[in-house]
């Protein structure tokens, strides 16, 4: 069997795990936190800040490139909206003394290419890596975009849901970026979602908000105004929903 399709078992286990009995108003709950060293990658133009082009593409290299896949278990990675997130398979583990290192390279049409080493440790489960790609022939500056500001906190449970599969929920562990869904501005970093839960002071009252989440390739988005301390949403996933 190939380390692929271990990894869509592991997923299919823990959904059926779930499940006390079998009746029909049951929910089955799929568990996406099963790659546990994880590195969101996130590629943007360096003079705009915003996302990557759409033809960029990203290669893993390195000695142990092999042990690296996308998030939802596949060996195909690729970008969306210049996202995307790798980590190491389950069975392979850095350790104090014997991180993992890769080479992160990325190309897309009129720009230089560029790489970075990305390396998985044992004091780190999760990372953002920050990759700016220039035009080619381009003298101008990089665009430094400051960090948002900082509010009370607000809690948001996010629910992932399957298409014309209303017994199916997803508990995604994933890195989510947001914006006011007024800006034209980029998705910034709003933090790492365990098990559907994030926890932020990043989030003004009154004011909308675009959550984006990038899994199996694809990017999903949701929006909620923000007028008291918690949410419930929910965010449509089809490419979890493929086990």
């Amino acid at each position: 069997m190939s380390t692929e399709k271990i990894i869509g078992f592991t997923l299919v286990m823990l959904t059926l795990s779930a499940c006390k009995k079998p009746t029909e108003n049951i929910k089955i709950i799929l568990d996406t936190d099963v790659i546990k060293n994880t590195a969101m990658i996130n590629v943007t133009d360096a003079q705009t800040g915003n996302s990557a082009p759409n033809d960029a593409t990203i290669t893993i290299s390195g000695t142990q490139a092999t042990d690296v896949y996308e998030l939802s278990g596949k060996k195909d990675i690729k970008l969306s909206a210049g996202m995307v997130t790798i980590g190491l398979r389950p069975d392979i583990i850095p350790t104090a003394d014997k991180p993992i290192s890769i080479i992160v390279e990325i190309n897309a049409t009129g720009y230089n290419k560029q790489a970075k080493q990305v390396t998985f440790t044992a004091a780190q489960k999760q990372q953002v890596v920050n990759i700016s790609i220039t035009k080619t022939g381009t003298t101008a500056p990089p665009i430094v975009i400051p960090p948002p500001p900082v509010y009370n906190n607000t809690t948001l449970t996010f629910v992932g849901k399957c298409p014309n599969r209303t017994d199916l929920e997803i508990r995604p562990s994933v890195y989510v970026y947001f914006k006011k869904t007024s800006s034209t501005g980029a998705f910034q970093y709003l933090g790492y979602m365990e098990k559907g839960n994030i926890t932020t002071n990043l989030l003004a009252l009154n004011e909308t908000y675009d959550f984006q989440i990038v899994y199996g390739g694809e990017t999903y988005r949701t929006s909620q105004k923000i007028e008291q301390t918690s949410y419930n949403l929910t965010i449509e996933m089809p490419a979890a929903c493929k086990f």
